[in-house]
C-alpha cells in the first residue's frame, strides 16, 4: 500500500515536472520567436521559398509572386526592403546624404584588413535565386522606361521583363566556369544586360586591352584572348569584379587588376550607377562598397 502511494507520488512528480519543462521551453521558444527581427524572418520565408521553388519547378510562376507579395509585405512593415538592421535588430541606412556608419569599420585600414572589413559588410546578402536575378535585371534593376540596355555594345531592347535568351540574357562579369557559382551565380552586383551574341564573344576571356580586334561592336572589342569593354561601361565592370574578389574570396590576376584599377579611373562612378547600387540593395540586401566608397580601391594592392 505505501509502496503504491509512493509510486503515485513519484508519478504526480514526473508529471510536474514534465509541465513545468514544458512551459519553461514553450517560453522560451516564445521569446527567441519574439526576438527575431523583421529581417531575419523575412531571410527564413526566402530561404523556404528558395526551397520550393527547387522542389517544385512546376510552381515557379507561383513563387515569383509569392516573393513579390513578401518584398512588398516587408518593405512595408520595414520602411525599406533592405535597411540593414545592427544586432539589437535597429534599422542601420547606408544613406550616403545621411550619414552612415556601415563603413565606419573600414576606417583607416587598408590591404587584407580592409578587405576583411569590407566582406564583414558584404557577406550577409539574400540571395534572389538566378531565375528571379534574370528576371529583375530586365525588369527592373537596369530597366530604364521600358529599355534595357547592353552594357557591351548599347544596343537596346524594349522590354518588361526577360527576353528571349537568343536576343539578350545574362553577362556574368566574373565567369561562371571561374567560380560564380551556387549564390554567386545570381548576385547582381556583377550580372548585367547583355546582346547575347557579344556575351558568346566574350566568353570567359579576361578583360584587358585589345591591339588588334577579331570582333569589334559599340565600342567593345576582343582579340579572342582578352576582352575590352566600352569606356563608359567599364569603370562599372571593374567594382563590379572588385566587388565579387571581395565577396567570394577570389583572386584577380595582376595583369586584369592593373587594367581593371585603370578603366576604375578612366571611368569614375555615376548617378546612375549610384542607383542601380540602390535598387540592388532593394532585393539583395547589400551594396557594392567600391561604388559607395570609389577610393578603396587604392587602398587595396593586391585583390
Amino acid at each position: 500500500m505505501r509502496h503504491h502511494r509512493r509510486s503515485n507520488k513519484l508519478m504526480a512528480l514526473a508529471i510536474v515536472m514534465v509541465l513545468f519543462v514544458f512551459s519553461f521551453m514553450s517560453e522560451a521558444a516564445a521569446r527567441q520567436r519574439q526576438s527575431k527581427s523583421p529581417q531575419d524572418i523575412y531571410k527564413e520565408m526566402v530561404l523556404q521559398l528558395e526551397e520550393l521553388e527547387q522542389r517544385s519547378p512546376q510552381n515557379q510562376v507561383a513563387v515569383f509572386k509569392l516573393r513579390d507579395n513578401l518584398n512588398k509585405l516587408y518593405s512595408h512593415i520595414s520602411g525599406d526592403l533592405t535597411d540593414p538592421f545592427n544586432k539589437q535588430g535597429q534599422l542601420k541606412v547606408p544613406d550616403q546624404l545621411k550619414g552612415n556608419d556601415l563603413y565606419d569599420p573600414c576606417n583607416g585600414l587598408q590591404d587584407d584588413q580592409l578587405k576583411d572589413a569590407l566582406l564583414q559588410v558584404v557577406r550577409d546578402h539574400v540571395s534572389v535565386g538566378y531565375q528571379r536575378a534574370q528576371d529583375l535585371v530586365f525588369s527592373d534593376v537596369d530597366n530604364h522606361e521600358g529599355y534595357v540596355e547592353c552594357v557591351y555594345t548599347g544596343r537596346k531592347l524594349k522590354t518588361s521583363g526577360e527576353p528571349s535568351a537568343t536576343n539578350m540574357n545574362l553577362e556574368h562579369t566574373w565567369p561562371q566556369s571561374m567560380g560564380a557559382v551556387g549564390i554567386a551565380k545570381c548576385d547582381l552586383h556583377h550580372l548585367f544586360p547583355t546582346d547575347s551574341k557579344a556575351n558568346g564573344i566574350r566568353g570567359n576571356n579576361p578583360f584587358g586591352d585589345v591591339d588588334s580586334a577579331a570582333w569589334e561592336e559599340g565600342g567593345s572589342k576582343t582579340d579572342k584572348e582578352v576582352f575590352e569593354v566600352r569606356p563608359e561601361q567599364r569603370g562599372d565592370t571593374a567594382r563590379g569584379m572588385f566587388y565579387f574578389s571581395i565577396r567570394y574570396d577570389k583572386k584577380i590576376d595582376p595583369k586584369q587588376e592593373a587594367v581593371l584599377k585603370r578603366w576604375h579611373r578612366e571611368d569614375p562612378v555615376d548617378s546612375d550607377e549610384k542607383k542601380r547600387n540602390d535598387r540592388i540593395q532593394n532585393f539583395q540586401n547589400n551594396r557594392n562598397p567600391f561604388v559607395d566608397k570609389p577610393e578603396f580601391v587604392d587602398r587595396i594592392s593586391d585583390f
